[in-house]
């Protein structure tokens, strides 16, 4: 992991998102403990979407006031977590709800612990808002669009802050939360989510005098030619707030993470063989590496081409090659890259790996994880540590390493 790429990453949001944003990375993206302190250090806080990544953040140095607790799953003993650090004087930022139920769910544990009396704190919750639009983006990573599993309609969450006023005060409605979606390729979609969620936080400010919050989530695409920028998501929301003659709300968040670190990071695998197709000389040669889709899950499961190189090229004459990995399993390919002749022992390395690639490692075939490293500012190597959370939030062991090193 390039930190020198995070920080510049980091740099053009922090400089599209001045006060009075508030900046969550979203550790989902790549929850290595050092890149979420790192971003701490810059001011940053942390979103997370189980208890376990809250380790993790925890593990990085952020405290429980800097970190938002997000996801749709969250489990009786996770929702108990949150409640239970609020109780000792450790609150999250604030906590997003999904539904109903879960809403309902969390104020029982609320009462449980006596939240809102006897001089313990109420517990912040964002409600999650499902905006209906059409994200600019692929349909596995629309989030935002009317059919998907995630957040309430605007009348479910008008009717919920009224109820948890009314009989949870364990609880405070601090205002809403909206996703529309991943690697956006307009901003449309999260311009018009904006002011849904915006106009929703008016009405529901009526009934909860503390409403003063939207978190409006991520989506920025990497870096390239024609994606809009931080700034243009920026831009695009204010304008559309004023034309609706609405006003950013004294809290306004987004959690980017993939924008952060998916270009800082590379997939460095190694050639296990090189065979030619034996019924036709001028076919493709097939390389097979000891890195697949076990380190980086991405092509297998989206598609996703990431380009591949060569590290120590034997020529310079390039030939289009298919690039697979060691798995069991005719998807583990990472596709035709053009690349000079290879051979057992040779090093490529895969770009953009540095979200969803570490965070998405699967054990599939026996396979350890990869070791991590990160490369400072100074040229100085790290190698990355990750707690490993077993039953209950326990503490960290570290992961064993394997062939194929995220760098």
């Amino acid at each position: 992991m390039d930190m020198i790429s995070v920080a510049a990453a980091a740099r053009q949001v922090e400089d599209a998102f001045g006060s009075p944003w508030l900046l969550h990375y979203s550790l989902k993206a790549n929850d290595l403990p050092a890149i979420a302190g790192y971003l701490a250090g810059r001011g940053w806080g942390g979103a997370v979407v189980s208890a376990g990544e809250w380790q993790h953040a925890r593990h990085g140095g952020l405290s429980n006031q800097s970190v938002v607790f997000e996801g749709i799953g969250k489990t009786d003993s996770q929702l108990g977590y949150a409640v239970a650090e609020t109780a000792a004087g450790r609150p999250p930022r604030w906590l997003v709800v999904e539904s109903a139920e879960e809403l309902t769910c969390l104020a029982d544990f609320a009462a449980g612990h006596q939240l809102g009396r006897s001089g313990r704190p109420a517990l912040d919750v964002l409600l999650r808002l499902n905006p209906g639009v059409d994200p600019e983006t692929r349909r596995e990573f629309a989030v935002g669009s009317q059919t998907s599993k995630f957040g309430m309609s605007g009348a479910e969450i008008s009717a919920l802050a009224r109820r948890a006023v009314a009989d949870w005060p364990g609880l405070t409605v601090r205002g809403i939360h909206v996703h529309v979606g991943s690697a956006l390729t307009d901003v449309g979609a999260w311009a018009l989510a904006g002011v849904r969620a915006t106009t929703l936080l008016e009405d529901i400010a009526r009934s909860c005098p503390q409403a003063d919050t939207v978190d409006y989530g991520g989506g920025f695409p990497l870096p390239g030619s024609g994606r809009p920028g931080p700034d243009q998501f920026r831009d695009a929301l204010l304008d559309a707030l004023a034309a609706a003659g609405l006003r950013l709300p004294p809290r306004p968040a987004i959690e980017p993470g993939r924008y952060l670190v998916g270009s800082a990071g590379w997939l460095v695998s190694r050639v296990l063989h090189v065979r030619q197709q034996p019924d036709s000389a001028a076919a493709e040669p097939r390389v097979i590496l000891d890195a697949g889709m076990t380190e980086l899950m991405r092509p297998a499961l989206y598609g996703s081409l990431h380009r591949v190189h060569a590290l120590r090229p034997r020529g310079d004459a390039l030939r289009a090659t298919a690039v697979d990995g060691p798995v069991c399993e005719m998807t583990d390919s990472f596709g035709t890259h053009q690349l000079p002749p290879l051979a057992r022992g040779d090093l490529v390395a895969i770009e953009q790996a540095g979200a969803y690639a570490a965070s998405f490692t699967s054990r599939y075939n026996g396979r350890p994880h990869p070791a991590e490293a990160l490369l400072w500012h100074g040229g100085e190597l790290e190698l990355g540590e990750r707690p490993l959370v077993r039953a209950g939030y326990g503490s960290a062991e570290q992961r064993p390493a394997t062939e194929g090193s995220l760098v």
